[in-house]
């Protein structure tokens, strides 16, 4: 969806980072002005993220640490974002189910989120051993989540793989052209 955006400017948040593959794939997308910015709380994954970025030189990635994980503040100097990318970072968090409404009503009416976690009753055994399938959230229960959150929900594929993903948005009139 991003390299078909007609759009000049797009803000994007790469929410629960990591070590930065989803931010640094966005930002290489051949679209002109796609600005990636990449939070995370572990700040040895954005030492990793930090070090990528020094080393590409990209310009278009501001990664940076959020520093608490029940509480989702985002700092008051960031842009307006048109999308989020939520890449197997809800099932990390000690309370998604605080986290997620907090980021949601953080962001303006038409933001649209990608979500994607990891499927609790799909197996593999590396992926067990990473993230037990007892630290995941079962579909069902993400998609609640998810409306809970105050999103409404464009599209989702389940079943198919060890993850599972959501498209969504923030519904109301959107103020970006």
């Amino acid at each position: 969806m991003l390299a078909r955006e007609q759009r000049n400017a797009i803000n994007v948040l790469d929410f629960g980072c990591g070590y930065g593959y989803v931010a640094l794939h966005l930002a290489g997308l051949q679209h002109p002005q796609v600005r990636v910015y990449a939070c995370d709380c572990d700040e040895e994954c954005l030492d990793v993220l930090w070090g990528r970025i020094a080393q590409r030189q990209l310009n278009n990635v501001t990664a940076f640490h959020l520093p608490n994980y029940s509480q989702i503040y985002l700092p008051a100097w960031l842009p307006t974002f048109d999308y989020v990318f939520c890449s197997f970072s809800m099932s990390a968090l000690e309370h998604p189910d605080i986290a997620l409404p907090q980021l949601v009503q953080q962001m303006a009416p038409g933001t649209q989120f990608f979500l994607v976690d990891w499927d609790p009753e799909k197996s593999h055994p590396q992926l067990d051993i990473f993230v037990p399938p007892a630290k995941r959230i079962l579909a069902a229960d993400f998609r609640h989540l998810i409306k809970y959150s105050g999103l409404h929900i464009d599209a989702e594929e389940t079943g198919k793989n060890v993850y599972y993903h959501f498209r969504a948005h923030k519904p109301g009139p959107s103020n970006r052209g």
